[in-house]
């Protein structure tokens, strides 16, 4: 089911209500989300935005075809990254081409 109207950038909760034969509630479930601004002025191919079990090896291996060249995103994301162990879901990376 689709919401009836679309929802702009803010802090929003998507809840799911169980009903009974009597119209009563009889389980519900809520999840906070955060809704972003479109990604739209950034070039393609050039930016990730980290998901749930990423890691810079995984997404080293996965760009450049060897784990190791993690550091090269580290080092174009530095200002985001305090510790190369810990990225987060949401975060958006920039991915540098290599030549």
């Amino acid at each position: 089911m689709r919401p009836a109207h679309n929802f702009g950038p803010d802090d929003h909760t998507l809840r799911i209500d169980q009903v009974g034969p009597d119209g009563k509630v009889v389980a519900r479930i809520q999840q906070p989300f955060t809704r972003g601004t479109a990604l739209a002025d950034l070039p393609p191919g050039r930016i990730h935005v980290v998901q749930s079990g990423n890691s810079l090896w995984r997404l080293a291996r996965s760009a450049y075809g060897d784990g190791v060249r993690y550091t090269l995103i580290f080092e174009a994301n530095k200002d985001q990254i305090r510790d190369p162990d810990l990225i987060y879901p949401g975060q958006v990376f920039t991915l540098p081409r290599v030549n």
